[in-house]
Formats: C-alpha cells, sequence, structure tokens
C-alpha cells in the first residue's frame, strides 16, 4: 500500500474535476463555479465517511440564532435535523461533527478574512456543544503569496487565544498543510497547543481529508494506525511552529 501516492491521487482527482464547470460557462457566473468546487470536496469526503454521518452544507442553528452557512456539514444520524431537502440541512450544534469552508483561490489578505469567519463558526459550534470538539477546516484548491508564516499568523490572530476559535486543519493548494496539535505529535504526548505547518508536495489535500475521517471515526481509532498516512512522519516536512497563546 502506498500511501503517498494515493495522498497524490486525490489532489489529482481534485485537480481534475475543480475546473469543470468553469470549462462550460466560461466566467459566465462565478456562484455556480464555487458551488460545484464545494460539491466535489462533499463527494470525496461522503464516498469514505462511516456511514453513521450524512455530508451536506447548510447552518447550525441554535436558540440564540444560526450560524454562517456551513459549505460542508458534517452531522451525526443518531441526531434528528431540523431541516433537510436534498443536501442543504439545519441541524443543532450537539449533530454538527465538523464544519468545512471550501475556497477557489486564497491570497494572503483573503486567507486571514476566511480564518475570521471560519473562527466565528467554529467557536459558536463548539459553544453550542458545551465545549466538546468539533472539526472545523479550510481547504482552499490554489493559493498565492500565502507563506507559511503568514497562514500560521492568521490562525492565531483569528483564534484570539480562544481554544474554541481553534481551525484544526487547513489544506492550502496542493502542498500546504497546517495542523492544530493539542499535544505533541510524538509519544509521549505532552500539552502543546500549537499549528504545525508542513510542505507536502501534492497531499496536502490526502492529509486533509484522512485527518477529517479519523476525527469521524470511533474513539479507538487513532493516527498511529499505519493504514491512515504514510510511513514517513510528515514531522519531517515541517516548515512554521506557532502557539495559539503570543509568548
Amino acid at each position: 500500500m502506498n500511501l503517498e501516492l494515493h495522498f497524490r491521487s486525490i489532489s489529482g482527482e481534485l485537480g481534475a474535476l475543480k475546473n469543470r464547470v468553469r470549462y462550460m460557462i466560461q466566467d459566465g457566473h462565478w456562484p455556480t463555479d464555487g458551488e460545484w468546487k464545494e460539491s466535489v470536496v462533499r463527494s470525496i469526503i461522503r464516498r469514505s465517511a462511516p456511514s453513521t454521518v450524512s455530508v451536506g452544507r447548510g447552518f447550525v442553528v441554535t436558540r440564540e440564532g444560526a450560524s454562517t452557512q456551513i459549505d460542508v456539514l458534517v452531522y451525526d444520524n443518531a441526531h434528528p435535523v431540523l431541516y433537510r431537502d436534498g443536501d442543504l440541512v439545519f441541524v443543532s450544534p450537539a449533530a454538527c461533527l465538523a464544519a468545512v469552508e471550501v475556497k477557489s483561490r486564497l491570497t494572503s489578505a483573503l486567507f486571514g478574512q476566511a480564518c475570521e469567519r471560519l473562527a466565528d463558526v467554529g467557536d459558536f459550534i463548539r459553544r453550542g456543544r458545551g465545549g466538546s470538539r468539533a472539526f472545523i477546516g479550510l481547504f482552499s484548491y490554489e493559493s498565492q503569496g500565502v507563506s507559511p508564516k503568514r497562514a500560521l499568523n492568521a490562525l492565531a490572530a483569528a483564534a484570539r487565544e480562544c481554544q474554541y476559535r481553534v481551525i484544526d486543519h487547513v489544506a492550502l493548494g496542493n502542498d500546504q498543510f497546517f495542523k492544530w496539535w493539542s499535544t505533541t505529535p510524538t509519544r509521549p504526548r505532552r500539552d502543546l497547543r500549537a499549528w504545525h505547518a508542513y510542505s507536502l508536495p501534492d497531499m496536502a489535500a490526502g492529509y486533509f481529508l484522512h485527518n477529517l475521517l479519523l476525527h469521524l471515526g470511533p474513539d479507538a481509532l487513532n493516527d498511529d494506525d499505519g493504514a491512515w498516512f504514510p510511513e514517513q512522519s510528515k514531522e519531517v516536512s515541517l516548515v512554521g511552529k506557532r502557539p495559539l497563546a503570543a509568548s
């Protein structure tokens, strides 16, 4: 089993599909192009997600109001939904397991704005869940001028030293992957609370997807299982770090 090639095939599949609508309509209707890119990500997650969850788009709703629209909303089938029509769904925070924002391309400025909006969503969901974890992720097909340092600083700025606002995983183009570590990545586990930035040529999407799937699995499932990630640790590809709290 060659997981590096498998991860690269995921990036290749996304690259082949991402512009299919744009080729048909050129620049005639950008919202439709964006909706297609979101649906591609949902489809790839859906085919590997456990049968106990569903994948759609929509809103998380509480007595105080509703979140902004979530491009990829993964919810627990054990919970009732407030409303569902096709992919569109309205759920309570207790049902929401993951929320992912999908972007076609992010520049440095747009990345910071996207992080702020997504951190607001994460805060809303986690407070509604009584502090229990939900996967909060940002996926961008392409990036322009977003260095690892700028991205790490933007993630920290959006979090405002609050763990409810932490964005757990970011795939930025084909190569850049960012992961939040509450504890150290190697054993013995120690408290860390920091983001790590990795340069993983053509594998960022694979790492993003498999981390999401692990989050959706049973409690016993963990990243020590060799079936989920390439044998060579991604820590050898580490290009930057940023703690949650300023030193």
